[in-house]
């Protein structure tokens, strides 16, 4: 694991939210009971991408690593937050857990058949995202594909929860205006879902071949 630099401000605080409640946070979210229809999101998106390891972008408490290794495929965690990557890396027994900032991916380029950013992108403010797509992009193989999944129809800023009481910062999105962010930055947007899980959509997009690219 590297220790992070944040290039967002903002990104401390919500490291510090996530560090004080690690347990609390896995018990809510290290299975997909309470997210219907997601795990086969998830399964159905594996299912596209081709040969390589897949990254689970703000894994949290790994969910959908597991998921991905239970698939057969090689699984990379990566989170802004030390503590509550070290406890998922050491709860999956991965030895493959690099702590890093979505707006700077610490990988090198084209590395990545798949890439998994379940709910992560959106705590970032709106002018963090075009480099977090780009980096994005950047580690996806030619033919890679991306699952993000943002929230529609808020207010952006800085809010708690019952069930979450430390403040995270959030960002909404309507589909089509996150859809062209990706393209903006040299994504190919191939599927957008408006989810039944309350205010969550999720937009599919792939790194184009060479070919396509040329």
């Amino acid at each position: 694991m590297t220790a992070v630099i944040a290039t967002w401000p903002g990104t401390g605080q919500v490291r510090q939210s996530y560090a004080s409640l690690v347990e609390h946070y896995t018990a809510l979210t290290v299975s997909y009971s309470r997210f219907p229809g997601l795990q086969q999101e998830v399964e159905a998106f594996l299912d596209l991408l081709p040969d390589g390891p897949v990254l689970d972008l703000g894994c949290g408490a790994g969910r959908d690593a597991h998921l991905t290794a239970a698939s057969g495929r090689t699984a990379i965690l990566a989170d802004v937050t030390l503590e509550l990557l070290s406890a998922t890396a050491a709860r999956l027994a991965s030895p493959n857990a690099v702590c890093g900032d979505a707006v700077a991916l610490p990988f090198r380029d084209t590395c990545f058949a798949g890439i998994i950013a379940s709910g992560v992108l959106l705590h970032l403010p709106k002018p963090y995202t075009p480099a977090a797509l780009a980096s994005i992009h950047r580690t996806l193989i030619p033919g890679g594909r991306a699952l993000v999944s943002m929230k529609h129809s808020g207010q952006d800023g800085w809010r708690t929860t019952e069930e979450f009481p430390a403040p995270r910062w959030f960002t909404y999105y309507q589909p089509e205006e996150f859809a062209e962010e990706c393209r903006a930055v040299g994504l190919r947007v191939t599927h957008m879902d408006k989810s039944t899980r309350k205010d969550w959509f999720t937009v599919m997009a792939e790194r184009p071949s060479l070919e396509a690219a040329g």
